[in-house]
């Protein structure tokens, strides 16, 4: 494995996860030739009964993926997906039922068990001073992991060109003992939404390009799959959900980044849950436990936005992160460009955090929510990235003038006004700033040569791209509906 595959391997992880939907595989000219995988089926035990979701008929999650507001039965996300990343090849999925919207789960491959073994899974789990601490190196516990490399396997492979092998990541997650439910739901943000008892990172509902990625994505048959070398899943595998409590109700299987804890498929009375039984979050409350979230079968699968307030205290230290020949091989241009855009970012903070008792708008309240919570993620990526850049000897060179910084006069000013001439000064500060963000990746990208650019940050600059100017068309209109 090349040096730019395997340091790929962590920003490829972190950036699967919050995106906006693509769903019809329009533009394609012949659908492949029909293949038997029937020898890759499996039927989950869920599927066996009359209780909760049509397993042969399952909603597709592409056209349920909101960046505006939460709603049941939808995934909440920060930011929206690049319709251009990796990910299946629709003309060979006959599983989906693309005029339908729909998907059948016992029609779909899944990866088979064999001789891969990747070594033991580690979770450490312990509380002090209100916070419990949850240490896993990303492998599973039970040791149930598929036969990966996938390109073992000629049918799947051509479906889902996935060349990952999981390896050991250690990851540190530090939440609140004792979560609160805030006053308003959060969106889900980039990488690990939360973590299983089982070792294992949970990943939300979508894939790059912001498709339902149980749906699409080819997984083993113990519900995981690496994003390069970190292994994750996107649904909670039904095994984890083993031990239920005296009520049938199914017991804890994992925490989410909230703090608020994932319960398996069935609540009170041992009866499978679907999405009319959940809140928006994919939760609930109820006696002795509070609120909580529960899995189903139906996208969004795990957590719909977060209750909570999202624990940011994680940590990532991997192999990928802490050997200097690992690198992308751009280190001399790419760490100025993460230490501009980190300064960037914090800008950005500093202008949403305005939004506090200066707005009444609910959709300025909710975008400068989602720039917090979506640049505050990419500012915590940026540093550890930035940390083994700079462990490859790569020199501190100047900086240079950054696009869209904006005068400290300025945001003064801004701090002085209130509702609508806040809102639309905001708008306009904000749409300036992310102009700037975008100048600033386009910049990189045509100043550094493909060949050695490195995945990474081909990917991480095209996401910013992609994001900031998602984010910017939306501003734009809610201008013209300003007063």
């Amino acid at each position: 494995m090349s040096r730019r595959t395997i340091f790929s391997s962590f920003v490829v992880g972190l950036l699967l996860a919050c995106s906006a939907g693509v769903t019809d595989p329009g533009g394609v000219d012949e659908p492949a030739e029909p293949v038997d995988l029937s020898p890759y089926f499996i039927t989950p035990v869920l599927c066996g009964d009359s209780e909760g979701p049509n397993c042969e008929s399952l909603r597709l999650g592409d056209d349920h993926l909101t960046t505006t507001a939460p709603a049941r039965g939808k995934l909440y996300s920060c930011s929206a997906g690049n319709p251009n990343a990796p990910g299946s090849d629709p003309t060979r999925i006959s599983w989906i039922d693309w005029a339908a919207g729909s998907w059948n789960l016992l029609a779909k491959p899944f990866l088979p068990a064999g001789s891969f073994a990747p070594g033991p899974g580690q979770a450490n789990l312990s509380e002090s001073g209100g916070i419990r601490s949850i240490t896993v190196n990303n492998l599973p516990v039970d040791g149930m992991i598929g036969d990966w490399p996938m390109t073992a396997y000629p049918l799947l492979s051509a479906i889902d060109r996935n060349p990952g092998i999981p390896a050991a990541t250690t990851i540190t997650f530090r939440l609140p003992v004792d979560p609160v439910v805030g006053a308003t739901p959060a969106c889900t943000s980039l990488g690990a939404i939360g973590v299983t008892l089982n070792g294992v990172v949970l990943y939300n509902a979508v894939d790059a390009r912001g498709n339902d990625a149980v749906a699409h994505e080819i997984v083993d048959e113990f519900g995981g799959h690496p994003a390069m070398s970190d292994y994750h899943y996107h649904f909670l595998p039904e095994r984890l959900d083993a031990e239920p409590m005296s009520d049938g109700h199914s017991g804890l299987t994992g925490y989410i980044r909230d703090g608020f804890g994932l319960y398996g498929y069935k609540g009170i009375g041992g009866i499978e849950l679907t999405n009319d039984d959940l809140d928006e979050c994919h939760g609930h409350e109820h006696p002795p436990m509070g609120y909580h979230y529960h899995a189903t079968l139906e996208y969004p699968y795990t957590v719909g936005c977060y209750r909570g307030v999202p624990e940011a205290a994680f940590a990532v230290a991997g192999p990928a992160l802490r050997s200097p020949e690992r690198v992308v091989p751009d280190a001399k241009m790419l760490a100025p460009f993460l230490r501009r855009m980190i300064l960037h970012h914090a800008q950005a903070l500093e202008l949403a955090a305005l939004t506090s008792g200066r707005t009444h708008n609910e959709g300025v309240r909710r975008l400068a929510e989602r720039i917090m919570i979506s640049q505050s993620e990419e500012i915590r990526f940026m540093q550890t990235w930035l940390r083994g850049v700079a462990a490859s000897g790569a020199p501190d060179t100047p900086e240079h003038a950054m696009p869209g910084m904006l005068p400290a006069e300025r945001i003064e000013s801004l701090g002085g006004t209130s509702d609508s001439t806040f809102d639309r000064l905001f708008l306009e500060a904000m749409m300036e700033h992310h102009r700037g963000a975008i100048e600033m990746a386009r910049v990189y990208r045509d100043h550094s040569e493909s060949s050695s650019m490195g995945a990474a940050a081909e990917w991480f600059v095209l996401h910013v791209e992609a994001e900031q100017a998602a984010e910017s068309a939306r501003m734009k209109e809610m201008l013209k509906s300003l007063p």
